[in-house]
């Protein structure tokens, strides 16, 4: 499997990958971005999100999105991992790994204090493995949203 980070020369990849992600979990009338929006938001000069994408012998097969949130308490970026996916054939544990451990390293290299994730309960993508990474769930919290 070959890392790429998302650019001009691969943004459709990733989008096409994205329209398989929400096929996959049954949610395609929820998506609604189009091509000209996911190169605006990875592609600006200050871009709102990074990705990575992998690849099996030229063919995309997975990737994940992620952004830098603020940690108040600690004055640390947190990387968030927005997205994780993997099509079917490809979604084994190895590949997994890969991608979680690009996020920690990235994660790392860019001085956070820690990444986080959410999952999506339905479409977990292994417990067993997220904590191998060393994440844990926390059940302190309450996630909230606001569609605008």
């Amino acid at each position: 499997m070959e890392l790429a980070r998302v650019n001009d020369e691969n943004i459709n990849d990733l989008y096409d990958l994205n329209v398989k992600l929400a096929e996959s979990e049954n949610q395609k009338h929820l998506f609604t971005a189009d091509r000209t929006s996911y190169a605006d938001a990875f592609l600006a000069s200050t871009p709102a999100c990074f990705g990575l994408l992998a690849y099996q012998d030229n063919q995309p097969i997975g990737f994940y999105i992620y952004n830098f949130k603020f940690a108040s308490y600690v004055g640390s970026r947190v990387l968030y991992i927005e997205d994780l996916y993997l099509i079917d054939g490809f979604d084994g544990d190895e590949n997994k790994s890969i991608l979680l451990q690009h996020a920690v390293n990235e994660s790392q290299s860019e001085n956070c204090c820690r990444a986080e994730m959410r999952v999506l309960k339905e479409f977990n993508i292994g417990y067993d493995l997220i904590s191998s990474f060393g994440f844990s769930e926390i059940k302190k919290w309450n996630v909230y949203r606001l569609d605008l």
